[in-house]
Formats: structure tokens, C-alpha cells, sequence
């Protein structure tokens, strides 16, 4: 009986995952089709097959994994930034008259500018090292956390907050074990936001200023003809960023298992 259920789980996962995904292989499929076929130009849009094939070659040589990994690190350190900065921004500004003063007006003027337009700046600024991919990566992610933070603090329930003050909480344990559990939820929100505008940021910062990193590789590749390798790359970053997303989500599910 035992076994009967288990292999019957086993098939609706299957089934599952199969539904979940079908759109997706029918795609692939008819982008190798045409491909093959020659209704449009290998240039263009270059068969899956030989696509894979670059990307497989690209990745046992060590060129993908390196180049992968710079943009992983950029991308992970800048949000990793956004989100200590953000998250304090944000608290102090939804719990503060002062904090709310000042940062109010900044993060609503600043949200709304794109922050691919200040990459000409941030070269001018450090160069194109790994710091202005890092900084503006930082920049970038900041507005998003930093307004989630706060709107999900200023959307606490205030009848938490009067029950642990009627408990004797001060201040600091008040933000520490009711306000930052009770924003959680909305806090982790825009780090989910902020987390694909890391990787776009530092995906075309580097197909602008070169450095290495998957944007450099895919401007190597335009620039050489080779349409294989520049759509390796682009599989490259979105494996990059699916696992990435997945992970924060699993996070998310644990760290949230209260709620």
C-alpha cells in the first residue's frame, strides 16, 4: 500500500513539473526547429542545439564559470548592501519623525530614476572595476527594499505594539522582537524585487565597461559574430538568476514558517 502511494506522489509530481514547464520546451523546441530549418538566419537566431553546445564548451573550459561568478559576486554584494542599508533606511523612516523627514522625499525622488542611466556616471566616478558595478548595483536595489521596509513597518498592527509596550518592552525590544518580525514578510518582498534588478544592473554595467562578468562575455561574442555564444550567455545569466531566485525563496518559506 505503501509503495502504491508513494509511486502514485512520484507520478503526480512528475505530472506536475511536466504542466509547469510544457510552454517552455514547446518553445525551445519550435526556436531548434526553425533554426534548423532556415527560416531565420543563423545569425540571428543561431539552432539550440549549437547553443548548448557553445555553452557546454564555454563552461568545461572555465570561461562560463569564471565569468559567471563575477557577475554572481557584483550582483550578490551590491544587494547584500541594498538590503543592510534599506532595511535600517526604511524601519527608521516608518518609526521616526526625523528619519521620516529626511528620507521621505529622497526615496520618493529617487525610486522612479532608472539606474542604467547613471552608468556613464558611476565610470566617471571610480572607472569600471568591480566598485561602480558593486555602488550602483547598491544604488539600484536600495529604493526598493528601503520602500517595502518602511511600508511594511508603518503597517505593523498597533495593537502588537500597545500590548508589548503594556508588557514592559522598551524601545529597542520593541523593534527587535514585534515591529522587524511583524514587517518581515513585506521587508523580504523587496528584497525579492530588488534581487532581479541587481543582476540587470550588473549585466549591463558590464556589457558597457567590460571587466569580465556574463554581459561582458555576450558583448564579446556580438562583437565577434558569434550569435551561439552571446545566446550561451544569455541562458547563462538566466540559470543564474532562476537559482538565485529560488533560493531566496526557499529562504523566505523558512524564515517565515510562523507566518
Amino acid at each position: 500500500m505503501d509503495v502504491t502511494r508513494a509511486a502514485a506522489v512520484d507520478r503526480n509530481d512528475v505530472v506536475a513539473v511536466g504542466k509547469s514547464i510544457y510552454s517552455l520546451v514547446l518553445v525551445l523546441l519550435l526556436w531548434e526547429y526553425a533554426a534548423q530549418n532556415g527560416m531565420i538566419h543563423y545569425y540571428f537566431l543561431p539552432p539550440l542545439s549549437d547553443v548548448l553546445a557553445t555553452f557546454y564548451e564555454l563552461t568545461v573550459d572555465g570561461t562560463m564559470i569564471e565569468h559567471a561568478y563575477l557577475t554572481f559576486r557584483r550582483a550578490l554584494v551590491g544587494l547584500v548592501i541594498a538590503c543592510v542599508l534599506g532595511v535600517v533606511v526604511g524601519v527608521l523612516s516608518a518609526r521616526n519623525r526625523l528619519m521620516a523627514w529626511f528620507w521621505d522625499p529622497i526615496i520618493e525622488v529617487g525610486y522612479p530614476v532608472p539606474v542604467i542611466a547613471l552608468v556613464p556616471v558611476f565610470m566617471f566616478w571610480f572607472g569600471t572595476g568591480d566598485l561602480p558595478k558593486i555602488v550602483l548595483v547598491a544604488v539600484g536595489c536600495f529604493w526598493p527594499v528601503a520602500i517595502n521596509a518602511r511600508n511594511a513597518t508603518r503597517d505593523v498592527d498597533e495593537n502588537l505594539i500597545w500590548s508589548a509596550r503594556m508588557m514592559g518592552t522598551s524601545d529597542r525590544g520593541l523593534l527587535r522582537r514585534v515591529v522587524i518580525p511583524a514587517a518581515a514578510p513585506g521587508i523580504i518582498s523587496g528584497i525579492q524585487i530588488a534581487l532581479p534588478i541587481s543582476l540587470i544592473v550588473t549585466f549591463v554595467f558590464e556589457m558597457v565597461a567590460g571587466g569580465g562578468g556574463l554581459g561582458h562575455l555576450e558583448i564579446q561574442g556580438v562583437r565577434s559574430f558569434d550569435s551561439a555564444q552571446v545566446y550561451a550567455s544569455l541562458i547563462a545569466i538566466m540559470i543564474l538568476g532562476f537559482a538565485l531566485d529560488r533560493a531566496l525563496r526557499i529562504l523566505r518559506a523558512r524564515l517565515l514558517s510562523w507566518s
